[in-house]
This record gives C-alpha cells, sequence and structure tokens, in this order.
C-alpha cells in the first residue's frame, strides 16, 4: 500500500502479533473442526464468494461511479481474505479459532478469484503480472509462521502462552491504531476525491455485506461477528497489488485507499455495539 515506511511497519505489527495470539489461543484441530462444519463452511462459502459480486453489480447499477471505481468495487467483490479482519474478528469472545481458518482458507481463495477477475476487469491493454510467488512468501511471513509459533508455545508451555497473549493482543491493538491514525490524512484525501455517490455505493457494500455475514452466522451471536467483519473486510492488499501492477491511473488507488477509510470506523461499531450487547446480556 502507498503508507510510509513506519505506517506499514505498524501494520505488520498488528497483523503478526495477532496472528501469534490466534495460534496461542487455537490449535489446528480447533480450526480444522470449524471448517469440517459444512453447514457454517457453506454458510461462509456464500456470504464471502457468492454474494459480494451480486451486491457489486447491483450497486454499478443503480449509482452513477466512475470506471476505475466501479472496477476497484468489483475486484473487492472477488477478493476475500482480508488480513486486516483479524483486527476486528479477534475481539469475539471464544471465536479464535473461528478467526483464523475462516481468514486462511478465505486467503487462499482469494488469491485465485481475484487475479482471475483482474484479467477480465482490467483495462484490456494493461499487462498484468501476478506475483503470487510474493503473495505467498507475505502470507507466510505474517500470517503462517506466527500463527505456527504460537501454536508451537501453546503446546510446548502453555503458561507462557498464557502469560503472552493479554500483552501481545494490546500491543497488537495499539499497532493497529496508529497505523490508520498516522495512514488518516492519506485515506481521507483519497475519500475527499470522490463523489458523494461513490462513497454510498462503497458504505452500502460495506454494511449489506456486514449484514450478510450476520445473517449467515448461525444462531451463535459470537460466530455472528466474526463472519460478519470477515465478510465484509475484503482483501485491500490484492487488490492493491493488482491495480499497481497495471494501472498507472491514479483513480484506482484512490478507490481502493477511499474503501480503507470507510471499512475502519464500519467495523469498529459493528465490534463496540457487539461489545456491549455482550456485557448488557451477562
Amino acid at each position: 500500500m502507498p503508507f510510509a515506511t513506519h505506517v506499514e511497519l505498524l501494520i505488520y505489527l498488528f497483523i503478526t502479533l495477532a496472528m501469534l495470539c490466534i495460534g496461542m489461543s487455537a490449535s489446528v484441530a480447533d480450526m480444522v473442526a470449524l471448517l469440517r462444519e459444512r453447514q457454517r463452511a457453506l454458510r461462509a462459502l456464500i456470504a464471502n464468494v457468492l454474494v459480494p459480486p451480486v451486491v457489486a453489480l447491483g450497486l454499478i447499477w443503480l449509482f452513477p461511479i466512475g470506471d476505475a471505481a466501479a472496477t476497484v468495487l468489483l475486484l473487492l467483490a472477488f477478493a476475500p481474505g482480508g488480513i486486516n479482519a483479524v483486527q476486528f474478528s479477534t475481539k469475539s469472545p471464544g471465536q479464535l479459532p473461528a478467526a483464523g481458518g475462516l481468514l486462511i482458507l478465505l486467503s487462499v481463495i482469494g488469491l485465485v478469484t481475484a487475479p482471475v477477475a483482474a484479467k477480465w476487469l482490467l483495462p484490456s491493454d494493461a499487462t498484468i503480472t501476478i506475483p503470487l510467488g510474493y503473495l505467498m512468501f507475505r502470507i507466510f511471513v505474517l500470517v503462517g509462521a506466527p500463527l505456527a509459533i504460537g501454536m508451537i508455545v501453546r503446546a510446548l508451555a502453555p503458561g507462557v502462552a498464557e502469560r503472552l497473549y493479554k500483552p501481545a493482543m494490546i500491543v497488537s491493538t495499539l499497532a493497529f491504531i496508529a497505523s490508520v491514525v498516522l495512514s488518516l490524512d492519506l485515506r481521507q484525501d483519497a475519500a475527499g476525491a470522490l463523489g458523494a455517490p461513490t462513497l454510498l455505493a462503497l458504505l452500502l457494500f460495506i454494511l449489506i455485506l456486514m449484514a450478510t455475514g450476520w445473517l449467515l452466522g448461525g444462531p451463535e451471536p459470537g460466530y455472528r461477528q466474526v463472519l460478519a467483519v470477515t465478510t465484509n473486510l475484503r482483501n485491500v492488499g490484492l487488490v492493491y497489488v493488482l491495480i499497481d501492477d497495471c494501472c498507472a491511473e491514479p483513480r484506482y488507488v484512490t478507490a481502493v485507499l477511499a474503501f480503507m477509510a470507510i471499512m475502519v470506523p464500519a467495523n469498529l461499531v459493528l465490534t463496540v455495539v457487539c461489545g456491549i450487547l455482550r456485557k448488557r446480556q451477562a
């Protein structure tokens, strides 16, 4: 992403520590067990893979948004597995295995669906070179390695894992907040450069996918929250790589950054509301 180096480092720190915390709280068996529940897995795939393109096409038909923004919206629809989701999906108590399992599953799916969609959606004269090896390496370093380390610590020294979890999650959250604050001007400028119809379309895309994840999450409120977050937080990093590789037109990047500017406060509100409701029920 077009952020300053210190902002990128903060993003990497937040993702790495969040995945470490998931590893220290959930085993491979825990995450695989979730994916083996056919009904849950099917509903997650419907929410993340089938519904988003339909919603995006409907919004493009309803709102007078530019070609570049429409292309980005469709690419986001085909790109599940946003790593930023771990900041919000890990805030649902008892749902860390679900958060980790969904992130890995949807990230793998996004590495297939988004590049295929890019070949179809991006300008025909664009030469698209998809750095799959680079993307897989980044996923391994940021997601796979810290997840595995966390699981090893949990297996060999559960007491250490229990003591490390809270401070690691606090540092992860602070790094996320700092990265958002330090990149706020860039995101706001991008949002301001788009017209009101485009911003409204992006907001409705987020809210509709959030509602879709919630409705398809089943009877358990905690998992509903995880699926709502995971569904609407698309893989903006992957979309940025695809458009940055072939499209010199700055409107594409502006649309991606504007989406990021909207998705963070929307999911923050959802997380706070769910936390308040849990306390009232308790």
